[in-house]
């Protein structure tokens, strides 16, 4: 089984198939679901880029903001 890091693991919670367009501009695909179960194409460990890490985050204050005016 793959080693899941904290962050993947945290954003397990969210409905991540509507989350990552909607707030983040990221496309849901193969590769974000193998990288959601800690691995990459070939089988190995995968994980999100800091990159995707600062976008996922800043999709999740823009989603928190959104909460708390309503």
């Amino acid at each position: 089984m793959a080693e899941i890091d904290k962050f993947t693991e945290k954003i397990k919670y969210l409905k991540c198939r509507s989350f990552f367009p909607d707030y983040c501009g990221i496309r849901y695909t193969s590769g974000i679901l193998r990288k959601l179960s800690g691995k990459n194409a070939n089988g190995n460990p995968g994980k999100f880029t800091d990159e995707q890490k600062k976008t996922i985050i800043e999709g999740l204050e823009k989603f928190i903001s959104e909460i708390k005016t309503l």
